[in-house]
C-alpha cells in the first residue's frame, strides 16, 4: 500500500520567464517559519545546500539545457530537509502545461498536513497557503492528498468512458459509496476548457481567482457550505471545505464535498465553455 502524500498545487497564466515567481515562492517558504525554510537542493543528480537565490537561477538554468536537449526526466527540487524533509517543492516543466506555470509542494508521506497528527496548526497552513498564493501570484490552488485526488480524477475519468475490465479500479473507489463516485469528481478534463477561467474541480483548500470567482458567481461563492470563505484584496477567494484534516475514506467529510460538487455543477460551467 503506497503512503499517501498531501501537495499543494499552484496555477498561474503562463510567462516567458517565470522563474522570478518561483523565486518568490522560495523565498515565502523562507520567511515564512523556521519548518518551511528551503535548505537542499536536488539538481537532478545531487543534494546541494542551499545558499542564494542566485545559485537556485544557475541550477534552473543548468536544467533548462537539459530541457533543450529532450531530457525531461530532471527537475531541480528544493527541500525542507535531506533525508526526512516535511515538503519538496518542484517547479515542472515548462512543456507540461500549455497554458498555465504550475508550482507543487509534496509534503512528507504518511501522515496528515494538519494537527494533532501532522506539523501544522490550521492557522499555520491558512497563512502559509495564503502566503505561497501571494508570493507566486497564483490564479489557482488547491490542496488534496493522493487519495482524494485518486477519488476525483478517477471518478471523472469512469464517468466519461466505458470502463475496460483491464483497468485497475483504485481501491478508494472501490470503498466509496457509489452514490458519493457519481458526484464527487463532476468535472471535464483541464485541457477541454480553460482552467484559470472555470474551476477544475474542488478539493479541500481552494483558492479561486476573480476571474473564476465571476464565472461562477461571487453572491453563489458567499453562500457555499465551505467552513471557511474568505475574500483576498485581489478579489479571489480561499474556500476550505473544513478546518480539520480532510479524510477521503470519511463518508461524512465525501458529503460535506459531494454536497459542494451539487451546489456549483462545475461540469455544465465547463461543458458550456469547452
Amino acid at each position: 500500500m503506497l503512503l499517501q502524500t498531501s501537495t499543494l498545487q499552484l496555477f498561474r497564466p503562463k510567462e516567458a520567464d517565470s522563474l522570478y515567481r518561483f523565486l518568490d515562492l522560495v523565498q515565502a517558504c523562507n520567511d515564512h517559519s523556521h519548518a518551511t525554510q528551503l535548505r537542499y537542493v536536488f539538481d537532478g543528480a545531487q543534494f546541494n545546500e542551499y545558499v542564494s537565490a542566485d545559485a537556485l537561477e544557475q541550477a534552473f538554468a543548468e536544467l533548462q539545457k537539459h530541457w533543450s536537449e529532450g531530457d525531461f526526466d530532471r527537475d531541480v527540487i528544493l527541500s525542507t530537509d535531506k533525508d526526512t524533509p516535511l515538503f519538496s517543492l518542484v517547479h515542472t516543466d515548462p512543456f507540461e502545461y500549455t497554458n498555465e506555470d504550475n508550482a507543487a509542494f509534496s509534503f512528507r508521506s504518511g501522515q496528515p498536513l494538519l494537527q494533532p497528527e501532522g506539523h501544522f496548526s490550521y492557522e499555520e497552513f491558512h497563512h502559509f497557503f495564503t502566503a505561497a498564493i501571494g508570493a507566486y501570484k497564483a490564479s489557482y490552488a488547491a490542496v488534496y492528498d493522493t487519495e482524494l485526488e485518486t477519488l476525483i480524477s478517477f471518478a471523472s475519468f469512469y464517468g466519461e468512458v466505458e470502463m475496460d475490465e483491464e483497468i485497475s479500479t483504485p481501491d478508494i473507489v472501490v470503498k466509496t459509496p457509489e452514490h458519493l463516485t457519481a458526484r464527487i469528481g463532476k468535472v471535464m478534463a483541464p485541457g477541454l476548457f480553460d482552467p484559470l477561467e472555470i474551476p477544475p474541480a474542488i478539493y479541500w483548500f481552494n483558492y479561486w481567482n476573480e476571474d473564476q470567482v465571476k464565472t461562477v458567481g461571487e453572491e453563489k461563492i458567499r453562500q457555499a457550505a465551505f467552513e471557511v470563505i474568505e475574500k483576498l484584496p485581489g478579489g479571489g477567494y480561499i474556500l476550505i471545505v473544513q478546518k480539520e484534516n480532510f479524510d477521503a475514506h470519511n463518508t461524512a467529510h465525501l458529503e460535506k464535498l459531494a454536497a459542494l460538487y451539487d451546489y456549483f455543477d462545475l461540469y455544465t460551467l465547463q461543458q458550456n465553455a469547452s
